[in-house]
């Protein structure tokens, strides 16, 4: 089957690095512009942990920079005037357009974030602002190094709604004061003042994590398990109960993934709620996300089924793999990475398996099978007694079972009279026709079977000479197991019934009036148990044939005493 806010206005910059780094000498780690002027009142000493690329102006060198990032609100002009606190400090500067390559375009130098502005202009003495203004004097894209290709300022630039700018500051000077920097010149506004929202909200393969993508990075720290809530088709509200960012150890990020307590019982379209509940969710400006809701489909949970078959003697085993419900259909099961047609695979050996179920959606669930195996052996032995004259039926005996469980029999025999498929269903069955006969051995636990076969002959042969009968003259009907029946017998085996190997045979037992107490003729057996009668003489009439061994054919009579 297995598995998140109100426009504030600024006179200042606010400083808050856009992605997860260690250090604002960094793109990636750069200060977003929030407002019209931003003070910087120590000016930067390092260049980072990753030394970039600053501008062809620069002659490709990062000197003491610091790194700012805004993205176009509204088209026009880009203005900005940098102002060092101490008019001898040098401060040069590049512009680069990073909509498309980010800030990794840059090093890069692929086009995908191109350089659009460069000034380091500079004199070894009094160097004032510097920056983006036509109004001062600025002309071209990119000007300096040094005093040699001026001015200090460039012209204004044309901007587009959308477009995102990275503009890395450098200390040439290595100056501990710091500058103001002023866009309020621009007639294009570059500072963010709309709240964010929800771009997109996907729930993963188990319907337990769902994956929050903002228009833009919300801080790390304003984001919370109690922020969020989801709303279930029949009106059940579902709390989270924690948030992971998609880069933990970033200050902002645009994704976070939600997590529930566990995957919801149904599917259907379900609303995420953000709420002021635990606090703002907000912007690096400071723009906050208040009771937005979001309707995203959440499919069923993925219900099917999986039946294993144990192995039999090592091979045999099965996997049934069947959907139920739920999931994005229609569905494809894998076993050790091949499909398998209708969820089965068979003629498996035993051992290790993984399975693998997938739905339209590429939703993957794993799991481990184990096919078990299961020894079983019937060994039916070929020496078996024949059937003769004087073996009317025999045993099918020594029928073993290796190793020892408990089975049941089914044997088919095959004779004369044609095919018997339900035989016998006991271990050693008793059979009385010559014929094959083969059993098979089912595991009551398992289902595993075993078969074995024998050949039953019959004989002309006999080991019996009914010539030597004799019939008794005394019975003692008292249960003991000796002497209770009378019947004609042989004295080399007093105890074998021999009554079965005649031919013909009739018994007439009378009392001492004539009174008949017993007759074959009248259907009774060959044997009589004079246990019903009173103990006294009584008188017989008995008459056999048989051409088993030496051919008899007698007729008889005499007294029998019936003696408890």
């Amino acid at each position: 089957m297995k598995t998140l806010r109100t426009l504030a206005n600024f006179s200042l910059l606010c400083a808050a690095p856009l992605l997860a780094q260690t250090t604002t000498s960094d793109c990636n780690g750069a200060i977003q512009l929030c407002g019209g002027v931003y003070t910087e009142s120590t000016a930067p000493q390092g260049t980072g942990n990753l030394y970039e690329f600053t501008g062809s102006c620069n002659l490709n060198q990062e000197n003491a920079s610091l790194w700012y990032t805004f993205t176009v609100q509204d088209a026009g002009s880009l203005s900005f005037i940098l102002d060092p606190a101490n008019d001898f400090d040098d401060y040069d500067w590049g512009l680069f357009n990073i909509t498309n390559g980010g800030c990794a375009g840059i090093n890069a130098q692929d086009g995908t974030s191109p350089e659009v502005n460069c000034n380091s202009y500079g004199t070894f003495f009094d160097n004032g602002q510097t920056g983006i203004s036509t109004a001062n004097g600025g002309t071209g894209t990119s000007n300096g190094p040094g005093d040699l290709n001026g001015p200090a300022f460039n012209a204004d630039l044309p901007v587009q709604v959308g477009q995102t700018y990275a503009l890395v500051v450098m200390n040439w000077t290595g100056s501990s004061d710091g500058y103001n920097i002023d866009f309020t010149q621009s007639t294009a506004s570059i500072y963010d003042e709309n709240p964010p929202t929800l771009v997109s909200v996907t729930p993963d393969c188990t319907g337990q994590n769902f994956q929050l993508v903002f228009s833009e990075p919300i801080v790390t720290s304003t984001v919370s398990a109690a922020d969020a809530t989801l709303t279930s088709p029949s009106g059940d509200i579902l709390p989270f109960i924690s948030v992971i960012p998609n880069n933990p150890g970033a200050t902002s990020q645009s994704g976070y993934s939600m997590v529930l307590a566990a995957p919801p019982s149904e599917g259907g379209l379900y609303t995420l709620t953000i709420t002021s509940t635990a606090g703002n969710v907000e912007d690096l400006c400071g723009n906050i996300v208040v009771d937005t809701t979001f309707q995203v489909q959440v499919p069923a949970p993925l219900i099917y089924t999986v039946d294993v078959i144990t192995a039999c003697n090592g091979t045999g085993g099965s996997v049934q793999a069947t959907y139920v419900s739920g999931g994005a259909t229609p569905i494809l099961f894998y076993l050790n990475g091949a499909v398998i047609p209708n969820g089965n695979a068979s003629g498996l050996a035993p051992g290790n398996y993984g399975l693998t179920v997938v739905d339209s959606v590429n939703c993957q669930f794993n799991e481990a099978v184990v096919i078990q195996d299961h020894a079983i052996m019937v060994v039916v032995p070929e020496d078996q007694d024949s059937l003769s004259c004087s073996h009317l039926t025999i045993v099918i005996d020594g029928v073993q079972v290796v190793p020892q469980q408990d089975v049941q029999f089914q044997w088919t025999a095959v004779t004369a009279l044609g095919t018997d498929t339900a035989f016998s269903t006991i271990a050693s069955p008793e059979v009385n026709m010559a014929g094959y006969y083969s059993v098979v051995v089912t595991d009551v636990g398992s289902g595993c079977t075993d078969t074995d076969s024998v050949m039953i002959e019959s004989t002309s042969l006999t080991n019996v000479d009914l010539g030597d009968v004799q019939l008794p003259n005394v019975v003692s009907p008292n249960g003991d197991g000796r002497n209770d029946v009378w019947r004609p017998y042989l004295p080399n085996d007093p105890g074998r019934d021999i009554t079965p190997l005649f031919d013909t045979y009739t018994l007439a037992i009378f009392d001492r009036w004539g009174k008949s107490v017993y007759d074959t003729a009248s259907g009774a057996k060959r044997s009589w148990n004079p246990q019903p009668v009173a103990d006294g003489t009584y008188f017989y009439k008995v008459s056999f044939r048989s051409e088993c061994g030496t051919v008899i054919d007698k007729n008889l009579n005499g007294s029998i005493t019936v003696l408890r």
